[in-house]
């Protein structure tokens, strides 16, 4: 189980590195500065994850501080039933982002970054504790138009009772 969580935290670092380092860098003026990561600028990204035991899902907002950081936060949810049991957990987190903007891919905006949260349990039998959650992240965003785009995060939470990867997918509105 520990090596499937390993091999997959690989991937997805191997095709982001792949995908930064074979992109030449911009020249100074900006051919799809629409299409990209902009100062000012705030994204909404409602998403669900690709877990096989409990699916998460809710929302991510960042907001642009300069060409290249950006500020946020992200709310997930996990419902399920277990031996006839409820459980829920919500983890709400702050977020900052690293945006290589520098990079000539027309329509993607790559980034990797750290989220700080807190996972909030509860069940009906389980006895598991809420606590601190520290995800770094890797993610990109792939722009159809200039307000609607598709996202991809790949994270690992390295604290307490839920510590392990996850992966999510969803649609990011420039708004």
């Amino acid at each position: 189980m520990k090596t499937n969580k390993i091999l997959v935290i690989l991937v997805a670092i191997l095709l982001c590195a792949s995908l930064a380092l074979s992109a030449a860098p911009k020249k100074s003026m900006k051919k799809y500065a629409r299409l990209e990561f902009n100062k000012g600028e705030k994204y909404l990204t409602p998403q669900i994850g690709l877990n096989s035991y409990a699916t998460p899902f809710g929302a991510n907002f960042e907001y642009a501080i300069t060409e290249n950081i950006g500020v946020g936060g992200t709310v997930m949810i996990s419902l399920w039933n277990d031996w006839g049991y409820k459980n829920s957990l919500i983890m709400p987190s702050v977020e900052g982002a690293y945006h290589f903007t520098k990079l000539d891919v027309e329509k993607l905006d790559l980034y990797a970054g750290l989220g700080l949260g807190y996972a909030i349990f509860n069940s009906d039998y389980v006895s598991w504790s809420s606590g601190l959650d520290l995800s770094p992240f890797i993610a990109a965003r792939y722009w159809f138009s200039g307000k609607l785009g598709a996202s991809l995060k790949v994270n690992y939470s390295l604290l307490g009772d839920f510590s392990s990867y996850g992966t999510f997918l969803g649609v990011v509105f420039r708004i």
